[in-house]
């Protein structure tokens, strides 16, 4: 897939920057990305926040739901299929 950017606006402050995203076929996205490090490629940034893996999605057949369903799921016990992993970092006596 072939894609366009644009860096919009950039808050050196926040150390952070909009690009606009743009490719023939999908909506134009507007992302907000964190600047380059020192010696690190800007096209390495720009390539890590595009959203190609959001266009890539829109155009997937989606199941709806019925309104109202509703659940309960234990994340101690129960491992939804394709549900993340979750687990913790202990670093000194800080649990993060």
């Amino acid at each position: 897939m072939d894609f366009k950017y644009t860096i919009i606006s950039v808050d050196e402050a926040a150390r952070c920057m909009e690009i606009v995203y743009t490719a023939d076929g999908h909506q134009t996205m507007h992302i907000g990305a964190r600047l380059p490090f020192e010696g690190e490629n800007l096209e390495d940034v720009v390539m890590a926040f595009a959203p190609i893996a959001l266009w890539s999605e829109q155009t997937r057949a989606v199941v709806v739901p019925t309104a109202g369903t509703s659940g309960t799921i234990n994340i101690l016990n129960d491992t939804p299929t394709n549900a993340p992993v979750v687990s913790s970092i202990t670093t000194g006596t800080q649990t993060l």
